[in-house]
């Protein structure tokens, strides 16, 4: 594995989750550059469903290759947040966010798509729902990011009609971020 295959590394994680029956699901800038423009990346964010009792399991099985604080997986989950695990022989980083209580985080990983990714099938959010993962972080980042706009903008441009527009705007009305998509479509489509 190298620092820049986060593929090669989230294969280790998907193996260490699917091991003790975690569901989980592919976001941030690796599955942005799979639906839209790819870029470089040095980590890798995943949303888990996981309890108290399953993050320890998951704190385990993942230090005999990661750097990780049990403490801080633990608050992760009491205040629905994220914890971090660091891979030894890449430096690279693993966010882990625990899923929403809500529906919305639920439909989300239903949605979810396995794709295989060089000879491993992994689990990605939809390109509907990263689109609105995106649209979240830009949001609670004050709108400044150009990155994360960006990302947006690629997997629109990239998916087009493709995307399904229906589940798009019920994911921007479940997470509140429809003028944003709004704003994103016509930036969008004032670039192609």
């Amino acid at each position: 594995m190298t620092p820049a295959d986060p593929f090669a590394l989230a294969g280790l994680v998907a193996r260490i989750l699917e091991r003790i029956g975690v569901r989980y699901v592919i976001g941030g800038s690796v599955a942005a550059s799979l639906y839209g423009e790819p870029r470089s990346t040095l980590d890798l964010d995943l949303m888990i469903e996981a309890d108290a009792g399953t993050v320890r399991m998951l704190v385990q099985e993942l230090r005999p290759h990661f750097y990780v604080e049990e403490e801080d997986a633990l608050e992760a989950v009491r205040r629905e947040g994220s914890f971090n695990a660091i891979h030894l022989a890449s430096a690279m980083k693993v966010d882990f966010f625990i899923a929403e209580a809500g529906t919305g985080a639920r439909r989300q990983m239903d949605r979810r798509r396995a794709i295989n990714t060089g000879g491993r099938s992994l689990w990605f959010y939809s390109p509907e729902d990263i689109v609105i993962r995106k649209l979240l972080w830009y949001r609670m980042g004050g709108e400044q990011s150009e990155k994360q706009w960006r990302d947006i903008l690629g997997i629109l441009r990239v998916t087009g009609s493709a995307i399904d527009r229906e589940t798009l705007l019920a994911g921007a009305r479940d997470f509140e971020v429809g003028e944003l998509l709004e704003r994103a479509w016509k930036d969008a489509s004032a670039h192609d």
